[in-house]
């Protein structure tokens, strides 16, 4: 694809909450149109198509069908990324889904092979990878800043989305599978390491729902790492953003702390000066997405693959499986 062509795009459902500002992001960028919107609800999908300046269309197979459309962003229930992804696929359309990527390891690695089978690129939607504050971490991380990390502290709370989150055969499960996937993927990155053995307790103790609210996660790295991560949906339905990414790297030297929505990162040293402030520039899903148009207009391999989608996803469900068991499981990424 020339690089001054235009990518066109669809995207299927508008039924995450995402999907806003990926659109927002898309509207941005030059050289790209947002071109048709399907989604079956049509109340919904005939006001976003008009805020956005697209065509809707309540069937994604019209979209599909369409010669004029180069790549499709995915944002729909959980349980339909697959059955989303593959028709894309077949149709030829590049595809930015969603996280988390599937609702099973079989429906993953189903969605990956299927883009593989028919050449197209899919990428999973982990926008926090490409928070500034994130970037920075990994760099001082990688840096030797604080020497050799010996314990990572992360959590990620965030607030009870409702409608079809909590509905266990659309979403998957609750707070477990809607939030750990965003920070196993960071460490997996930063660290260039695998999860290799979860324990988890997990429960429903905020909100009257049928799916879990609470999770609190011990694993450990393949390089040796151990890692503790809350990912409860614990704050109220009036927090201001949809989560709250930090982590905490304990190193030999000193500490890193990075808040993934706040645009600063900070190091507190016992070498050197005992505090620094950092200011860094706020990202995240416009970054993202321009990733994935880079990729799909120069014909490069996604930043963020089907296979780390899997991989998060892989842990988020040896999660449940801990805490069912009441036992530590062991991560198989072979």
């Amino acid at each position: 694809m020339e690089a001054q062509k235009t990518v066109r795009v669809a995207m299927l459902s508008f039924a995450h909450l995402h999907a806003n500002g990926y659109a927002s992001a898309l509207g941005s960028m030059p050289g790209v149109e947002l071109a048709v919107i399907a989604d079956e609800d049509a109340e919904r999908g005939k006001a976003v198509a008009e805020q956005f300046g697209a065509e809707w269309v309540a069937d994604y197979h019209d979209a599909l069908s369409r010669d004029d459309i180069d790549c499709v962003v995915i944002c729909s229930e959980n349980a339909r990324h697959k059955e989303l992804t593959i028709a894309a696929a077949e149709a030829g359309k590049h595809v930015l889904c969603e996280k988390p990527l599937a609702t099973t390891v079989e429906d993953a690695q189903a969605m990956i092979d299927a883009c593989r089978q028919h050449g197209v690129k899919l990428q999973t939607a982990f926008p926090v990878r490409f928070n500034a504050s994130i970037v920075a971490l990994r760099d001082a991380v990688r840096d030797g800043m604080i020497g050799h990390p010996l314990v990572i502290s992360a959590r990620n709370p965030g607030t009870c989305p409702g409608s079809w989150f909590v509905d266990p055969a659309l979403s998957g499960g609750g707070a477990v599978i809607d939030h750990t996937v965003h920070v196993v993927d960071v460490l997996r990155w930063i660290f260039d390491a695998e999860v290799t053995e979860v324990y988890a307790e997990i429960d429903t103790r905020m909100h009257d729902i049928p799916v879990d609210d609470t999770g609190l996660l011990m694993m450990k790295l393949s390089n040796g790492i151990p890692v503790s991560l809350d990912t409860s949906w614990s704050r109220p339905a009036n927090w201001p953003i949809w989560g709250g990414v930090t982590i905490d790297v304990i190193g030999e030297t000193g500490v890193l702390f990075a808040d993934a929505f706040n645009n600063t990162y900070e190091i507190a040293e016992d070498q050197g000066p005992s505090y620094t402030w950092q200011s860094v520039e706020t990202s995240g899903d416009p970054e993202m997405v321009a990733a994935f148009i880079d990729a799909v207009r120069n014909d490069t391999d996604p930043l963020v693959t089907g296979e780390d989608g899997l991989r998060s996803l892989q842990v988020a469900l040896c999660a449940y499986e801990s805490a069912e068991q009441k036992a530590p499981v062991q991560v198989v990424t072979a």
